[in-house]
């Protein structure tokens, strides 16, 4: 099976939970191996909150994804988190979210090899209330459909930076278990060829077989 673009996967998730638990605003977001939040794709959420947010106030979010993974869970409400950190950081978060009229927030995670890979941010008004505990428990219910989207996702770009496009596309090859000889059709280039892109790609990470190279690359 082919990788789904991470654009994609983001779109469809964000449209099947808002319709499913209703938000007011919503993101989703690939996690970095530094356990950062990139890449967000946002649902709702006007360019001026999201840049407020990464400026001034995600050093006193509680919903971070290095926070929320010592939690232990895969969905994260935002009281609890709340009451796992600093009340002053708490109090500066939800400065933030007052300033824009929300009142509550859960996250969602995916999680591959033990540590998680992307993530929706759901937010809710005034209007809607704070999410109850039916559709927390639903919540939980969808989160194995995002750990589904997530395991067949094109992999966030972090782990692939300083290699050259031919081998970001011999690493996503071989994510899929194409051998050298699929390997040379795809790139339309001889088997020497793919060979000294292989002899790269193990200096450059200090894999040592295909299988360790993936491992390093993508989980």
């Amino acid at each position: 099976m082919n990788a789904i673009p991470a654009q994609e996967v983001a779109g469809h998730c964000l449209q099947a939970f808002t319709q499913l638990v209703p938000a007011s605003q919503a993101a989703f977001y690939c996690v970095d191996r530094q356990l950062q939040a990139r890449d967000f794709r946002l649902h709702c959420m006007s360019g001026e909150m999201h840049r407020d947010y990464l400026d001034n106030y995600r050093q006193f979010d509680p919903l971070q994804p290095l926070s929320c993974l010592s939690s232990g869970l895969a969905v994260v409400p935002l009281g609890l988190a709340m009451a796992r950190q600093p009340v002053r950081d708490s109090r500066r978060y939800r400065d933030f979210l007052q300033r824009y009229g929300v009142v509550d927030v859960v996250e969602i995670f995916a999680h591959r090899a033990g540590r998680p890979q992307a993530a929706i941010s759901l937010l809710r008004t005034a209007e809607q209330g704070a999410f109850t505990t039916d559709q927390l428990a639903q919540l939980n219910a969808l989160q194995s459909l995002l750990q589904m989207a997530v395991a067949n996702m094109q992999p966030c770009e972090d782990s692939l930076i300083g290699l050259t496009p031919k081998e970001r596309q011999i690493a996503l090859l071989l994510r899929q278990g194409a051998s050298n000889k699929q390997l040379a059709l795809a790139l339309e280039v001889g088997l020497p060829t793919i060979k000294t892109h292989l002899i790269n790609l193990f200096r450059k990470t200090g894999a040592t077989s295909r299988t360790e190279l993936v491992g390093m690359l993508f989980l």
